[in-house]
């Protein structure tokens, strides 16, 4: 028990993350298919908008919805609940006889996702103890990413099958995850952290038990956490959050409330999901023509996997904020280089300007992966209380959806109507990102949930931080007191230098 439970546990919750990458993966690899289009009788380019931006709008629905079942059904049910619909809306795309039908499957699988995504960090967040709180959480990108990647190369070797099934049995592959997790829910426990919230104690504490009885080799770790969450969630549900609008009456939750849009917000506004959903189109645009389209395709869905790995290996170790600002930084270079490739090399028939054209935008991925990917979903499940963890991620989550509907129905217009000179705006919204990251985000690293409140001038309810950061990574367990003594002491001795 204890480590490689959680990770097992956090591993499988993710599951229906696996079908949420595999999903937006398979629609840019489907709308490559030469079957797709003429069976639907070649949908014009607003209904092909629509086919990846309608799964977006069920997407945004779904994370609204899943704050608030998240907390009244729990994280556990309200995953269960998602995959059930997520098998649905699978079936309907992969049986669609008309565009109508089809859509209405995109529909109810982007809803499913909405539910899945924002509940599934939440549970990981949950159930990790603080020192592998960031690759727990960040193991939910990396099925997304290897869903993505799988999508891609299942769309490659669909392009062999003939007629429809060319698409359609890569669609029906979607089923097979959201099977999986709808039967092996039934064993994976609920969040400690909701039954605790509940007021359902000893439950909380069986939990915690089995998830963390390994932590530091300390026989009373489990006690000192269930005690920790317990105090700091029953003070703020009697004293500073008397109901989920504090989030905005109330300074300090206001500004994690802020933090967490921006951050879904600036994830957007890279670009990604533009160059995602559309590569298919770009690599065609810079001279790759029929099924090597596919090829390229499935080449670039494996950066994300691989820089996503990468990312994991460092993210509890050197935080949350800088690999968020540097990665920003980096995306304005390499937009830079993708619009000013994209300006003079597409149709001039210069292979070399053509291949480092399709190498930034490989490298725009692999960027991205290194930073965005993962923490993005870590730091807003860390930042937020218990009692409104569910609905402020919800709501971060729909903010951050519905930016990226507005651009996934835009960009083909924008393509068509400006070319290269689109990829300025991303240009000018990743500058303004690394700005912000540097300037206004704490880091969060190496704390408990209920700890990373005093980032934020809230007041804490218990007597020891029990965290990993600094003198805690050793083990060692110090109260508020003694942490405390020691910043005013590095201050002292900083102002004598």
């Amino acid at each position: 028990m204890g480590k490689s439970y959680t990770l097992w546990c956090s591993i499988f919750a993710t599951t229906g993350s696996l079908i949420y990458g595999y999903d937006s993966g398979i629609i840019s690899t489907t709308l490559g298919q030469a079957t797709f289009p003429s069976y639907f009788h070649n949908p014009s380019d607003n209904l092909t908008g629509a086919i990846v931006s309608t799964y977006s709008g069920g997407q945004g629905i779904g994370n609204l919805t899943g704050g608030y079942l998240g907390d009244l059904l729990g994280r556990k049910k309200t995953i269960w609940l998602a995959s059930i619909l997520a098998l649905i809306g699978a079936i309907l795309q992969t049986a669609a006889v008309n565009i109508e039908m089809f859509l209405v499957g995109r529909i109810i699988a982007g809803f499913a996702i909405g539910l899945v995504y924002a509940v599934s960090s939440i549970y990981n967040a949950e159930i990790a103890p603080p020192k592998i709180r960031g690759v727990t959480v960040g193991l939910q990108t990396q099925l997304i990413s290897l869903g993505y990647a799988l999508a891609n190369w299942i769309g490659v070797f669909g392009s062999f099958a003939k007629g429809n099934a060319a698409w359609r049995i890569p669609l029906g592959i979607q089923c097979v995850p959201a099977v999986i997790l709808i039967i092996g829910l039934f064993w994976l426990p609920e969040s400690p952290r909701w039954l605790i919230q509940k007021g359902k104690y000893e439950p909380a504490k069986a939990v915690i038990e089995k998830l963390h009885s390994d932590i530091n080799a300390d026989a009373n770790f489990c006690e000192r956490e269930f005690q920790q969450i317990k105090q700091q969630v029953d003070y703020e549900r009697e004293v500073t959050i008397k109901s989920w609008w504090s989030l905005f009456t109330k300074r300090s939750l206001l500004r994690r409330l802020l933090l967490g849009i921006g951050l879904q917000v600036f994830l957007q506004t890279t670009g990604v999901n533009v160059v995602n959903y559309y590569q298919t189109q770009l690599f065609s645009g810079v001279g790759i023509t029929g099924r090597n389209v596919l090829w390229v395709s499935a080449g670039y869905g494996m950066m994300g996997p691989i820089a996503n790995a990468i990312c994991l290996t460092y993210i509890d170790k050197v935080g949350r904020k800088l690999p968020l600002a540097w990665t920003s930084v980096a995306l304005v270079i390499d937009m830079i280089l993708i619009m000013v490739f994209s300006k003079y090399f597409p149709g001039s028939g210069n292979k070399v300007g053509q291949g480092f054209t399709i190498a930034w935008i490989f490298l725009f991925s692999f960027i991205f992966s290194l930073g965005y990917n993962a923490i993005q979903l870590v730091y807003i499940a860390e930042i937020f209380p218990t009692a409104l963890r569910s609905r402020a991620t919800a709501i971060c989550a729909f903010m951050g959806t519905g930016v990226g509907l507005l651009f996934n129905q835009l960009s083909p217009k924008a393509f068509a109507g400006i070319g290269w000179k689109y990829y300025a705006v991303f240009v000018a919204c990743d500058a303004v990102a690394a700005f912000c990251f540097f300037m206004f985000y704490p880091e969060t690293r190496g704390k408990t949930l209920e700890e990373i409140a005093e980032l934020f001038g809230d007041d804490l309810a218990f007597t020891e931080y029990i965290g990993t950061q600094n003198e805690q990574s050793e083990g060692v367990i110090i109260s508020k007191t003694q942490a405390r003594d020691s910043d005013e002491v590095q201050e002292e001795h900083i102002e004598e230098l």
